[in-house]
């Protein structure tokens, strides 16, 4: 598992493929390829008038929103079938919990912003295999977090980390001790079920029905009736 690192000229020391486009330098810069500052290009490509009138159509799968965003549209998250999503070099605060409705994302960039918190949702994107989280004011991390089985990549260079964090972080394999370490927080402090009232049943007979609930009340607030 790799930490996710910046070298001193900006570019992503890691060079990961796959869906999320292929990284290049600043001194390149291929037809058909857009290179931002940070290294990272996304393949893209703009139809002409002619294929237009000929009914071509495209379908992308990934999203770079830039522009010292602060605020970030409910429609994002309706685009479900992004796989990758670079929201780097911004100026966002927050990350709506409604990020979580993304379940195919397998890159998400939030580097070079002023996060000072993550969302709990952000756990259950277990598709994840890429996350960059460089350069933001990250003190804690979410325990949810460590439900991430798949992370390949673990960006949190720049972030004023607590202690315990960081020390874990720039150990030897850190992104991945990272990871157990937040699992492991999460069991130990997730809240138990709320508390049931039970009924005793004494010389209780095989061959009949226990009991027949009547009152509807009871039955919902038993919630059997989920569906009446």
């Amino acid at each position: 598992m790799q930490n996710g690192e910046l070298n001193g000229s900006g570019e992503y020391k890691d060079k990961q493929g796959g869906g999320a486009g292929l990284p290049l330098t600043k001194v390149e810069n291929n037809e058909g390829k857009k290179v931002l500052t940070n290294g990272m290009s996304r393949v893209h490509r703009i139809l002409s008038e002619d294929e237009i009138n000929q009914g071509k159509t495209t379908r992308w799968t990934e999203l770079e929103i830039h522009g010292r965003v602060k605020n970030l549209s409910n429609a994002l998250w309706q685009v479900s079938h992004l796989s990758a999503l670079f929201l780097n070099g911004n100026q966002l605060t927050r990350v709506p919990p409604e990020i979580s409705q993304l379940t195919n994302l397998t890159m998400l960039d939030l580097s070079h912003n002023k996060l000072r918190s993550l969302p709990a949702e952000l756990g259950d994107m277990i598709s994840l295999c890429h996350l960059y989280l460089n350069h933001n004011q990250l003190r804690v991390l979410p325990y949810e977090l460590g439900k991430l089985f798949r992370i390949q990549t673990l960006g949190l260079q720049g972030n004023p980390l607590s202690p315990e964090i960081n020390k874990i972080y720039h150990e030897s394999n850190g992104s991945h001790k990272l990871l157990h370490f937040l699992h492991d927080h999460l069991a130990i402090n997730t809240a138990p079920p709320p508390e049931r009232e039970w009924v005793m049943i004494r010389h209780a007979d095989p061959d009949r029905p226990i009991g027949i609930i009547q009152d509807r009340r009871k039955m919902e607030q038993m919630g059997m009736m989920s569906h009446l």
